[in-house]
């Protein structure tokens, strides 16, 4: 069941100053404390750097957004790199989390977001009743959910991957998975691994904590989900280690309710103004970059998948 956070709109741009890779700089939980490549991730340049728009057209969604002050998005507190929150200062930073304040400061004005979490299997049915105005939190463009809501997307791109225990070298190739109960959120993540190791074992868990916990207490040999979300848990956790292996691809998309197609058309117009301007850029530099090596992979185009 999904736990409303009616405070997190003001946090989300209450900032770290911490300084780490210059201007660029959150932290998960005590987990976190004192690790030297995960201090502070601060992406308030890339907010500030983000477009607002001109006059929008009138629908039912932008309206309640208008009235209520606020963007109200299903998403993640979990997920470093991507969306994360700080239990101390209630900031929530990240990839994710970025583009959520961006939305939130082209439709109004100012970068106000209340993140509502949950199972990854109940972001379908909270747009469908209105509980959010959009989901945004590594959620995969899927044809099968795409009967169920609009897809502004995809805005990133990643694979699915397989994490591990630190000290476990013995998977090495997805046929090391045959036979081997692994951990997996319900949806793209179960999908992907029944199709490419069939003969897997996956243990459902709702939660991205659960499954790190079930890889940490032996319960599982491994943890298969997309590269973003196991990137920032390996970070962070010196018990967990992310393996070479990918496989497939994982689309990331803005879902959208499915009875507001005008204002799918304007989410579709936020992410290529971002995309055009260098604000994505920025915010990935600002966020995962800080946690991995190398330059800023390309934007994808919108609409460039099937479901989009």
């Amino acid at each position: 069941m999904s736990t409303r956070y009616p405070n997190r709109r003001s946090a989300l741009f209450a900032l770290g100053a911490l300084p780490l890779l210059a201007s660029c700089s959150g932290s998960e939980t005590e987990r976190t404390a004192g690790n030297p490549r995960y201090a502070t991730i601060d992406q308030s340049s890339a907010i500030a750097h983000g477009p607002v728009a001109g006059r929008l057209p009138r629908t039912p969604t932008i309206d309640e957004i208008r009235q209520r002050g606020y963007l109200r998005q299903s998403g993640s507190l979990t997920n470093p790199g991507f969306a994360l929150e700080n239990v101390k200062t209630g900031a929530v930073t990240g990839f994710d989390a970025g583009i959520a304040q961006l939305l939130a400061k082209y439709l109004l004005g100012k970068p106000e977001v209340d993140t509502v979490t949950g199972g990854s299997d109940t972001r379908e049915a909270m747009l469908g009743n209105h509980s959010v105005d959009v989901a945004i939190g590594t959620y995969t463009i899927k044809e099968n959910r795409a009967r169920l809501v609009n897809f502004a997307g995809p805005y990133y791109v990643a694979h699915s991957g397989v994490l591990v225990a630190a000290d476990n070298h013995d998977i090495r190739k997805l046929s090391d998975l045959d036979g081997r109960r692994v951990a997996v959120q319900p949806g793209a993540a179960e999908e992907s691994l029944r199709k490419e190791v069939p003969d897997a074992i996956p243990v459902l868990f709702e939660q991205s904590s659960q499954n790190a916990s079930a890889v940490r207490q032996g319960r599982v040999v491994a943890w298969s989900a997309n590269t973003a979300l196991l990137l920032g848990k390996s970070v962070i956790d010196k018990e967990l280690r992310m393996t070479d292996i990918a496989f497939g691809s994982s689309p990331f998309g803005i879902g959208t309710p499915k009875d507001d197609p005008v204002f799918k058309s304007v989410v579709v117009e936020f992410l290529n103004r971002i995309m055009a301007d260098g604000t994505w850029r920025k915010l990935w530099e600002c966020t995962v970059g800080v946690l991995t090596p190398g330059p800023a992979p390309h934007p994808p185009r919108v609409g460039s998948v099937p479901g989009s």
